[in-house]
């Protein structure tokens, strides 16, 4: 979630354009870090206003791609930001991520995708067939068992509902 409002950060780049420095900025507008006004001007330069609007989907990037971007940033000796502003990507923290990934997991972990698996129902059928034919049958003799189970359970609440009308009983009485 966005901390600040489009309006904030086109003010507060608009104040920098204007000859303002960061921290005159900060104090003005009430916000939090300078390193925030840095990187809206620096988006805002980039992409113009698209740069400082909140994104909603989330770009995914190819492990290929994040290892060219890591090798252009070492044989650059390029900081993160000057390194998202050659590749496109807007926020430089995100090779910041990519680069703590290599330099705890290898490779590898580059090419690892992130997130909780998307659940279609494509594959949600596919696993009801992943069942053996015994598993499918024991499976089928729990769920009737359960049915039963569940009915007898509303029979007997019904019963004792009608008992208690009958006699103007409680529970308590019993």
């Amino acid at each position: 979630m966005s901390k600040y409002l489009l309006k904030t950060k086109l003010e507060a780049v608009d104040l920098y354009q204007r000859g303002f420095s960061t921290k005159e900025i900060q104090e003005k507008l009430h916000i939090t870090s300078r390193k925030s006004i840095d990187g809206w001007i620096n988006n805002y330069q980039q992409y113009g206003n698209r740069g400082l609007e909140k994104s909603f989907s989330k770009t995914r990037y190819s492990g290929q791609f994040k290892l060219e971007v890591l090798n252009w940033r070492k044989e650059h000796s390029a900081s993160y930001q000057i390194t998202a502003n050659h590749f496109n990507i807007k926020q430089h923290s995100t090779i910041a991520n990519w680069q703590r990934k290599l330099n705890e997991g290898g490779v590898d972990a580059l090419f690892i995708k992130q997130g909780r698996p998307l659940m279609h129902k494509k594959k949600i059928k596919a696993k009801k067939h992943k069942y053996t034919s015994q598993e499918l049958t024991e499976l089928e003799r729990l769920r009737l068992e359960n049915r039963a189970l569940h009915v007898e359970n509303e029979y007997l609440k019904k019963l004792d509902a009608l008992v208690q009308k009958r006699g103007h009983r409680t529970k308590k009485d019993l």
